[in-house]
């Protein structure tokens, strides 16, 4: 596998589990989608395996914004009420799309929610006008939310369940081919298991035959870029949050003299920085008041989840303790590992007064939106406790007076830091 599909795949990979995310667990529903849709192919259209492995992976991305995963929503008349549910299909093949080796990928996840006897949505098409990698991604969707019944299953009782959908939500030979995969070998078991179906993944990534990807930065920029809109999209307040922060802090590290390598990486940082917050709960992550003792500590594992998400892909691994150590405080009571001064990281320190700076000059439930002064004398006030005071100097003369008429999309934003879980941001 050549370096730049290997990164491409990691990028993907990483990205769906980050959508899996929930409420501090793993789910690893995009992941046992993406390993059963691509062994699926395999056997049927193994030239567009790898495209349908993506597909699974990434199939719910247009879900992100909904309050809890997409998962818990069993009733099928939820699919039809909830707009958020019923247009993600939409949502997601429009995201994908702006992914140029992923443009065929679109159509599949746009049809993922297709039923072969026109039932399904977004469109009600039916039979054969269903892509097949959407006809695919339906029945290995079906398949996941099906493992999750207690107590689980056994092959006997997920051939039952599914088999009672055959003609109606998928076609008989959809039905046939899921089949004939789950009972080869220990198959079904290793599936089910969520340990298992991590290292089916990674040997997935290593040993499929990759599309070219054309992987030039230019290109890891646009899907970065993807990334942090995902991420913002996850809550309502956060629009725009990721591409403020990654402004701001490229505008700090280049005014203090950062390298324009440097000054890049720590872009690609500030818009990954909130990766891991897709787990944390909205009641904890919007509540306006004060947060407790126990919503705090949940609020501090955020940052070990976007590291661990950042470490999967090997071209990003130098920018996890980055992007996971800009809730440290200088004086050592930030989180999540109490490093002070110099021991944190640079970047991180620059993105911890990018990401401060921005969550005091935009709406949040929790405190009241600083103009451009006030959030500088914030900053000030702030400096040899939580931030860093040479960072603060540079941070006052660079960032803009007037930052609401800065536009979301231009490069970074970013979210606040928080040890009292009460100050300039959260």
């Amino acid at each position: 596998m050549e370096i730049k599909d290997k990164i491409f795949t990691e990028l993907m990979a990483a990205l769906s589990l980050m959508m899996d995310l929930d409420e501090n667990r793993k789910l690893y529903h995009a992941w046992r989608v993406g390993v059963l849709a691509e062994k699926m192919a395999r056997k049927v259209v193994p030239e567009c395996a790898s495209q349908i492995f993506y597909a699974g992976l990434l199939h719910d991305i247009g879900a992100i914004s909904l309050p809890d995963h997409v998962v818990h929503y069993t009733d099928p008349e939820d699919h039809l009420r909830y707009p958020v549910i019923f247009n993600h299909p939409h949502k997601g093949a429009q995201i994908v799309g702006e992914i140029e080796p992923l443009k065929g990928v679109a159509a599949m996840i746009l049809d993922h929610h297709e039923h072969w006897d026109g039932s399904g949505y977004p469109r009600g098409i039916r039979g054969n006008r269903i892509s097949l990698g959407g006809q695919i991604l339906r029945i290995c969707d079906t398949f996941d939310v099906l493992s999750r019944v207690k107590p689980p299953l056994d092959i006997g009782g997920m051939k039952t369940l599914l088999a009672a959908r055959r003609g109606s939500e998928f076609s008989d030979q959809i039905f046939e081919l899921m089949i004939a995969v789950l009972e080869e070998g220990n198959f079904f078991y290793e599936i089910m298991d969520d340990q298992k179906v991590g290292e089916m993944v990674v040997k997935t990534v290593e040993s499929m035959p990759h599309p070219q990807t054309g992987y030039c930065e230019r290109g890891i920029s646009k899907i970065i870029q993807v990334f942090g809109r995902v991420i913002d999209a996850k809550h309502e307040y956060t629009a725009g949050h990721s591409s403020r922060v990654a402004f701001y802090t490229s505008l700090i590290a280049q005014n203090l003299g950062l390298a324009g390598s440097e000054v890049k990486k720590l872009e690609f940082a500030a818009y990954l920085h909130d990766a891991g917050k897709v787990a944390i709960p909205p009641a904890i992550l919007d509540k306006p008041g004060r947060l407790t003792l126990e919503e705090f500590k949940v609020m501090k594992r955020h940052p070990v989840y976007t590291m661990e998400i950042l470490s999967m892909v090997s071209a990003l691994k130098e920018l996890a303790p980055i992007s996971g150590h800009h809730h440290e405080k200088y004086d050592g009571s930030g989180y999540p590992d109490g490093l002070s001064r110099d021991v944190i990281p640079l970047g991180a320190r620059i993105m911890a007064v990018a990401d401060a700076f921005d969550a005091m000059t935009s709406a949040r439930p929790y405190q009241k939106m600083k103009d451009g002064w006030e959030a500088k004398e914030e900053l000030v006030k702030r400096a040899g406790s939580q931030f860093d005071p040479e960072v603060v100097k540079v941070a006052v003369r660079a960032l803009p007076d007037h930052p609401q008429s800065v536009e979301s999309g231009r490069v970074i934003s970013g979210e606040t830091s928080d040890s009292d879980n009460m100050f300039v941001g959260r």
